[in-house]
């Protein structure tokens, strides 16, 4: 750990949050996104999240092979702060033609057919069980991904973690590495692309600077990378960043990792520059 950090940093914590642009989800794990299981190329669950209530759309055939739409408009937390299993009721709709001049929403109607439960295993894994008119379906799940995530760009941000398991002489205790941060992500939209994260920052009035760097991988709307980490004040060690959520605004991430003096959990982001 860099230890002047160690000292300085609880007072500039709430700060830094505030910064941080936050994540689309505010109660868990954002985990909207198109979901499918890759070795069944043709069906999927679209899940759109807000707070602790998941919207799902399910689009799969009846036994005649013909197209079914299922939805669930209200799946929450099977039991109160559960943040990686819901359930809701699953309904069959139907209602006027799209190509008529005009839509009556009354027309619209809703029969309920079973239930649709999700159990998340990870950020990027889970499993779907639905329920049609007595026919149970269980299906494993991940995220569909379509596109590579671009990072590149001037950010102010960093890192703020708690630090422990610490030795060498070094307390455990909060770490902050704030400052402007330069981002490159090289490789395009190929398999692996690799990411360089730079952060300048002061520490004991001396101006110093971070580099993390490591390949970057994309599942469905979120990114991880797992590399190494160095900075001039000699500290040096591993990292792996997970939820990784990038926009106009800025990116996000989970950070956990290590180096010759501590283990550190926390964050990782900061909101893009204006310069």
């Amino acid at each position: 750990m860099i230890p002047t950090l160690v000292r300085r940093a609880a007072a500039f914590l709430a700060g830094l949050a505030l910064a941080l642009p936050a994540a689309a989800g505010t109660y868990s794990t954002d985990y909207t996104d198109l979901w499918w299981n890759p070795n069944e190329s043709g069906w999927g669950v679209n899940v759109i999240q807000q707070h602790d209530t998941i919207f799902a759309t399910l689009f799969v055939y009846g036994a005649d092979g013909a197209p079914n739409w299922f939805v669930a408009s209200a799946v929450q937390p099977t039991s109160a702060g559960s943040q990686t299993t819901f359930i809701g009721t699953l309904f069959k709709t139907n209602g006027p033609f799209y190509g008529a001049t005009s839509f009556d929403p009354a027309a619209v109607k809703a029969y309920v057919v079973g239930t649709i439960s999700f159990t998340f295993t990870s950020d990027t894994t889970g499993t779907l069980q639905y329920v049609v008119n007595g026919t149970l379906v269980t299906k494993s799940i991940v995220r569909q991904t379509w596109k590579v995530n671009q990072l590149a760009g001037n950010y102010f941000g960093g890192l703020t973690a708690s630090g422990t398991n610490c030795g060498n002489g070094v307390t455990n205790g909060n770490v902050l590495i704030v400052g402007p941060m330069v981002v490159q992500h090289t490789g395009g939209q190929s398999d692996t692309t690799q990411v360089t994260m730079n952060v300048q920052f002061v520490s004991s009035n001396q101006n110093q600077q971070c580099t993390f760097t490591g390949p970057y991988t994309q599942s469905g709307q979120l990114g991880s990378i797992t590399g190494n980490w160095g900075c001039t004040t000699n500290n040096q060690g591993s990292f792996t960043l997970t939820s990784i959520q990038a926009n106009v605004n800025g990116l996000t991430g989970r950070f956990h990792g290590s180096d010759q003096y501590c283990t550190y959990d926390g964050y990782f982001g900061g909101p893009r520059d204006v310069q």
